[in-house]
Parts: structure tokens; C-alpha cells; sequence
């Protein structure tokens, strides 16, 4: 059983969320003795932290689409464009996505270059892709990820979600993709994957692509983490949304993982609460807390923001705009904010 599993036992409203703030919660007067929403911020200083921004994990319809009221993923790239974002990585949990990049980044050139016929200048976002390694793609498929990397765009890949065994304890079910055995060994089928995206990363025409954490247990994570430090390849290892209950970091696990060489997503849809979350119980003072506290002592250059924006309610570009804002007001810098959205993902999917 995994450190948070034994935790989830005990601590019946999660590994950060304490008894002391659920009280303070709910109190008949807490928007006016407990909220503290920051210092004002300019909406045109929100618009120019926006452009350039770079979000490497996003969602979309038709991908995901039996959520319905999803923004589409036209949508969101058009949005994008006209705010002047860099790039967008798209992700599906049952599906390879850098195919659909790739003809919406034709589609997008083609509408930029209707624009310049007209005298109308436009920049598209650019657009990738990447696959979850779930069982809809066979797991930890060694052949899908190559047929992803294969059709170009792929920026991405991420370890299971949804058939991770670590969500499938947490939800009581049994089975689900591990990618350890034993205490802290890889998997064959996960070295594979490793060597796989290291030699990717060697390639002639400097494309990269990173892999992702996403929610399989901190056990795990740590021990890819130590695979690749220890063997000296060349890829780069995202933990996915840090401040969510499923994949959650204390403060000595967030440093522990960025010594080992990962970097950290802090997602808008996890750090603060959203019109779709319904009854989900955001850590919003712990996420801000947590960022202040290792771009402090770790500085940001292995932090990454992001939105995972895409659901009902929650479009991704005003995530941005909120998520920007929300920062600045928490007291998080420019600068800081530039390196974490801009700076670090341009490493891990341009190498630069």
C-alpha cells in the first residue's frame, strides 16, 4: 500500500486539507473573516503575462466528448491564437492525440495565411500531442508510443490515469497498471518506455518529448525519477497537477522530486476552484502556499503551470486569464510566473 493510501485511511479529508480549515470553510461569515483574495491586478498586466504562454496539458472535445459542454479543441486553439499563446500539448486518457494535432495546426496555418491574404496578420498557436499509456492503448505499450511518436508532434506521454493502480485503490476498485514490482523496481515494459523516449530524444531534428507522470502512486514516480537520474537518460519527467487530493505532494515530497530532477505542474483547475468542480475541495492555500514556498527554496525552474483545463465550465484560455491573475495577487512575481508558464515548458517540449 502506497504512503498516501495509508494516509487517505486516517486522514478522512485528505493528506493537506486539516480538520482547522474545513471549520474555517464553512463558517456562516468566512468570505468576510477568512478569504483573503489577494492585492487588485490589472487585466491588461494578466493580458500581456498571457501571451507566449505555453500550456502542455489541456483537454478538448471531441476527445473526452461524453462529457458534454466540453469547449472543442477548435475552440480552444482559436482562443489560443487570439491570445497570443505559444503552444498547447492536448491529452485524452483513451487515446493518442498528436494525430489531431496535426490537422488542426493544418487547419490553423491555412486560416493564418487566408488572414495574410486579407492584410490581417495572425500567429497560430502551435499545436502537439501526446498518448496515456491506459488500457485502451494496451497499457504500457512500447508499439503505441512509437506509432505516436511516428506521426509527429508528440510532446507527451503520459503513464496511466484512469487504469492507474493507484486511482483504482483510491477508488476502492481492485487491478489497474502499475509500473513498479515490488518495493521500488521498474517494470521491464517501463524501462522500455524510458529507453524508447531517450533514444526519441536523441534525434538529428532536435524534437523532444517528455515523459508524464500522471497518476500512478509518488512510490512510483520517485522510482522512475531514480531509473533515469541513476541511468543518465536524456528525459524529462513531468508530475502532473501536484495539488490535486489524487496525485497530491506534501512540501518534503515536492522537494525530494525536484532534487531527483523532476519538474512540478501546478494546475488552474486544482489550485483554484472553477464553475464545473461542483463538490471538489480545492487546496487553494495550499497550492499557493506550496508554489511561494519552492520557488523560494528551489526557485521555479522546475515548476511548470498549467490549466488541465477543457472540462464543462472551465474553457481554457479564461482559466489562464484567472489562474494569471489569481498568482499575481497571491503575491507570486512576473518574472516567476514567465519561467513557470513560458520558460520551463519551452525546455521540455523545444529543448529550449
Amino acid at each position: 500500500m502506497s504512503k498516501a493510501s495509508e494516509e487517505w485511511a486516517k486522514r478522512p479529508y485528505g493528506r493537506v486539507i486539516s480538520e482547522e480549515e474545513l471549520k474555517k470553510r464553512t463558517h456562516p461569515a468566512w468570505p468576510y473573516i477568512y478569504f483573503n483574495p489577494g492585492k487588485p491586478v490589472a487585466p491588461e498586466k494578466v493580458e500581456e503575462l498571457l501571451s507566449g504562454v505555453i500550456d502542455v496539458h489541456v483537454h478538448g472535445a471531441p476527445l473526452g466528448g461524453w462529457l458534454p459542454g466540453r469547449p472543442t479543441m477548435v475552440e480552444t486553439c482559436l482562443e489560443a491564437t487570439e491570445a497570443g499563446m505559444r503552444a498547447l500539448v492536448f491529452k485524452d486518457h483513451n487515446t493518442m492525440t498528436c494525430n489531431c494535432a496535426d490537422i488542426l495546426q493544418d487547419f490553423l496555418n491555412r486560416l493564418a495565411s487566408d488572414y495574410a491574404e486579407q492584410g490581417v496578420e495572425c500567429t497560430p498557436v502551435e499545436v502537439y500531442g501526446g498518448i496515456v499509456l491506459n488500457e485502451t492503448i494496451g497499457g504500457v505499450n512500447a508499439k503505441a508510443v512509437k506509432t505516436a511518436l511516428g506521426y509527429g508532434r508528440c510532446k507527451e506521454v503520459w503513464l496511466p490515469s484512469l487504469d492507474a493502480q493507484h486511482q483504482r485503490n483510491a477508488m476502492g476498485l481492485e487491478g489497474g497498471i502499475s509500473v513498479t514490482e515490488g518495493k521500488d523496481k521498474l517494470t521491464s515494459e517501463m524501462k522500455e518506455i524510458i529507453d524508447l523516449l531517450a533514444e526519441y530524444n536523441g534525434n538529428a531534428k532536435g524534437d523532444r518529448v517528455a515523459l508524464s507522470t500522471c497518476h500512478v502512486s509518488n512510490e512510483e514516480k520517485a522510482a522512475v525519477l531514480k531509473y533515469i537520474k541513476k541511468k543518465g537518460a536524456d528525459v524529462d519527467v513531468l508530475l502532473d497537477h501536484v495539488t490535486q487530493e489524487m496525485t497530491i505532494l506534501n512540501p518534503a515530497e515536492a522537494k525530494e522530486m525536484i532534487d531527483l530532477g523532476g519538474y512540478l505542474e501546478f494546475a488552474e483547475c486544482s489550485c483554484i476552484p472553477w464553475p464545473g468542480m461542483q463538490d471538489w475541495i480545492i487546496a487553494f492555500d495550499y497550492s499557493f502556499a506550496l508554489i511561494k514556498e519552492l520557488i523560494e527554496e528551489k526557485g521555479p525552474d522546475h515548476l511548470v503551470l498549467i490549466t488541465d483545463a477543457g472540462q464543462p465550465g472551465n474553457k481554457p484560455v479564461p482559466g489562464w486569464r484567472m489562474f494569471i491573475k489569481t498568482l499575481l495577487a497571491q503575491g507570486v512575481s512576473e518574472a516567476d510566473i514567465s519561467v513557470m508558464a513560458k520558460e520551463v515548458p519551452a525546455k521540455l517540449i523545444y529543448g529550449a
